[in-house]
């Protein structure tokens, strides 16, 4: 594995710029998600993030970013004292606010058969990029946070990530793992491209030992599309969500490579997903532990005080 400073050869990127990643991981009755990150702005200064959400908060950490390591192929990165590879995760984080320790050990990646952005992978201009590394990983191990013990064997993990220089001004993200090794993830977002704009999606499903995969490039509609829902329909496959109750926590969002923007994410909540090919009903589930974030420019960009790294 070939570990690199953030720093070095800045060269290979137009600011501004970021780049995060998304892990998520769940027992019967809890959620975390750990969000490391870099972002430079325009004058690409670089500085590195690490955010933490779980049902009852979220937390934001800055660090210098000589504490910060970053290999892609294998996916690795190293924060201060935590580390995330495509091994597992360890965690040390000791602050006034939020104390959390431990490991979880990853099974094999559930992985794509292909990269989720198709042949838009290789237009280097975009917003954002999206990239999805496993819909589904068991864990083995635990943390523990804010003293309380968390055990994770036996539960699944999801990760994703996102490069480019902003979040979309308006999107709707969700995933929800159920099932033995099922998990669906989908994306609708305002999208400029050349000048214009057009409402753009990714959406796979894992069911059943199958994968279903709905996106722009392959001629997806996105059929409905509001406060909460959404639903896209491509050939005979169609794919209907609702979120049925909310419990969203503030994160940060980079804008023009910076995190200068506050979004809702509900990492656990109840959510509705129906899936059909033709008039055959594939699964129709109510999760209580999907996760769920909308975010439009009225929102607009927030500053606010974040916590220095933790001791």
């Amino acid at each position: 594995m070939k570990e690199t400073c953030i720093h070095k050869g800045c060269a290979a990127f137009l600011f501004p710029y970021f780049e995060g990643w998304y892990l998520k991981h769940q027992n019967r009755d809890d959620t975390i998600a750990f969000i490391p990150a870099v972002h430079a702005d325009q004058n690409g200064q670089w500085t590195v993030s690490l955010q933490i959400v779980t049902e009852e908060g979220s937390w934001y950490f800055t660090y210098p970013k000589e504490a910060c390591r970053v290999s892609r192929k294998p996916f690795a990165v190293r924060i201060g004292r935590n580390i995330f590879t495509e091994k597992g995760i360890q965690l040390d984080i000791k602050s006034r606010d939020l104390t959390v320790k431990g490991s979880i050990a990853y099974g094999p990646f559930d992985r794509l058969r292909y990269d989720i952005m198709g042949f838009f992978k290789y237009i280097p201009f975009l917003q954002c990029s999206h990239g999805v590394l496993s819909m589904h990983h068991s864990l083995r191990g635990g943390l523990t946070v804010n003293g309380r013990k968390i055990p994770m064997t036996g539960g699944r993990g999801y990760i994703e990530t996102d490069k480019g220089r902003s979040f979309p001004k308006s999107y709707l993200w969700t995933q929800c793992g159920f099932g033995e090794r099922s998990s669906v993830m989908l994306s609708a977002a305002d999208i400029p491209f050349l000048g214009f704009h057009f409402q753009g999606c990714i959406c796979v499903v894992h069911c059943r030992g199958r994968e279903y995969r709905m996106a722009t490039y392959l001629g997806v509609r996105i059929e409905e599309y509001g406060e909460g829902q959404v639903t896209v329909r491509q050939g005979k496959m169609r794919l209907c969500v609702h979120r049925l109750e909310e419990a969203s926590h503030d994160l940060k969002a980079p804008v023009c490579g910076e995190m200068t923007r506050t979004i809702r994410e509900s990492p656990s909540c109840r959510v509705r997903y129906e899936f059909w090919l033709g008039d055959g009903l594939v699964f129709d589930i109510i999760s209580e532990q999907a996760s769920f974030e909308q975010a439009d420019e009225s929102e607009g960009s927030t500053y606010f005080t974040s916590l220095h790294s933790p001791q």
